[in-house]
C-alpha cells in the first residue's frame, strides 16, 4: 500500500512540475483557473448543505460545473503556453482568456444566487443583459482558444508527444464550441416556442448534447495527463509517440461516437451498432494508452529507486 501511495504521489508531483506556470502571464492564468476551481469547490459544499435538485435551470450544478470546467480549461491553457515561446501577445491572450472565463462563470453564479436562470432568460432587462454578457464573454473565450490553437500549430516547441496532446485537445475544444453554439440555438428555439427557459437541452428526441459538449471540453486534460506520464516513462521515443497516438485516436473515437449519437437524437446509451463499436474501440484505445504509460512510468520509478 505504501508503495502504491508513494507511486501515485510521485506521479502527481511529476504532473505538477510539468504543468506549473512559468512567467507572469502563465501565473495570471493559473490563478484565474485556481479561483474558478475554488469557486466550484465552495459551491459544491453549498449544494450539499442547501440540498435541492441537481438538474434544472436554477441549481447549484451550474456554478459547480461551469467553475470546474472553465478552471480546468484555463489550467490546460497554461500547460500549452509552457510549450510555446514567450511573445508580446502572451499577456493580451492571458488577459482575454482569464478575465473572460472569470466573468462568464461569475455571471452564471450571480444568477443562481439571485434564484434566476442564467441561460435563455429575458424575464427582466437585467436578466437579458446578463445573458447577453455571457454570450460576449464565451465568444471571447472561444476566440482566444482558436488563437491558441493557431499559435500552437505555428510555434510549438515541445516534444512530439506534447504536440499531439496540445493540438488534438485544442481542436476538440474548438469542436466543443461548435456543439455549444448548436446547444444555444436549441435553447433559443425552445424559449421561442414555449416562452419558458428550458430545464434541459437535448438534440432531437434524446440526443445527449451536453455530454458531447463536455467530452470535447475535457479531452485536453485527459491528453495532457497522458502526455506528461509518457514523458517520464521508460520507453523509446518512438514508442512514446505511438502510445500517445493510440490514446489520442481512442479519445477521438469516443468523442466522435458520442457526438454522432447526440446529433442523431439518440441517448448516449442507445447508439447504433457501428457507432457503439467505434466508441468501445475508442475506450480500449484510451485505456491501452494509459496502461502502457503507467506501467512504463512505474518501471522508470523503480529504476530511479534502485539507482538511489
Amino acid at each position: 500500500m505504501e508503495t502504491l501511495v508513494g507511486r501515485v504521489a510521485g506521479m502527481a508531483k511529476h504532473v505538477w512540475w510539468a504543468t506549473r506556470p512559468v512567467g507572469a502571464a502563465q501565473v495570471f492564468l493559473w490563478w484565474c483557473g485556481t479561483l474558478l476551481l475554488a469557486s466550484a469547490a465552495v459551491h459544491g459544499v453549498v449544494a450539499l448543505v442547501d440540498g435541492g435538485p441537481w438538474l434544472g435551470s436554477v441549481t447549484w450544478r451550474k456554478p459547480v460545473v461551469f467553475g470546474a470546467s472553465f478552471g480546468l480549461v484555463t489550467w490546460s491553457s497554461v500547460w500549452v503556453m509552457r510549450q510555446l515561446p514567450r511573445r508580446w501577445f502572451s499577456w493580451p491572450f492571458a488577459l482575454v482568456f482569464g478575465l473572460s472565463s472569470l466573468i462568464e462563470v461569475g455571471l452564471i453564479t450571480l444568477q443562481k444566487w439571485r434564484g434566476a436562470p442564467s441561460h435563455f432568460n429575458s424575464a427582466t432587462p437585467f436578466d437579458e443583459a446578463v445573458f447577453s454578457g455571457m454570450g460576449i464573454t464565451v465568444l471571447l473565450v472561444a476566440a482566444a482558444t482558436g488563437f491558441l490553437l493557431v499559435w500552437a500549430v505555428l510555434d510549438f516547441r515541445g516534444t512530439a508527444v506534447s504536440r499531439v496532446a496540445a493540438l488534438a485537445g485544442l481542436l476538440a475544444l474548438a469542436v466543443a464550441g461548435y456543439v455549444g453554439t448548436d446547444l444555444i440555438a436549441a435553447g433559443d428555439q425552445v424559449y421561442a416556442t414555449t416562452g419558458h427557459v428550458p430545464e434541459d437541452l437535448v438534440f432531437g428526441a434524446a440526443g445527449s448534447a451536453k455530454l458531447a459538449h463536455a467530452i470535447g471540453i475535457h479531452g485536453i486534460q485527459v491528453l495532457i495527463v497522458l502526455a506528461v506520464l509518457l514523458e517520464g516513462a521508460a520507453m523509446a521515443t518512438r514508442t512514446r509517440l505511438w502510445t500517445m497516438l493510440v490514446g489520442t485516436a481512442g479519445y477521438a473515437a469516443v468523442y466522435t461516437a458520442v457526438t454522432v449519437t447526440a446529433y442523431a437524437g439518440r441517448a448516449w446509451t442507445d447508439p447504433v451498432l457501428p457507432v457503439a463499436v467505434l466508441g468501445l474501440v475508442g475506450v480500449v484505445g484510451v485505456g491501452v494508452g494509459f496502461w502502457q504509460a503507467l506501467v512504463a512510468r512505474g518501471v522508470a520509478d523503480d529504476r530511479s529507486a534502485v539507482a538511489v
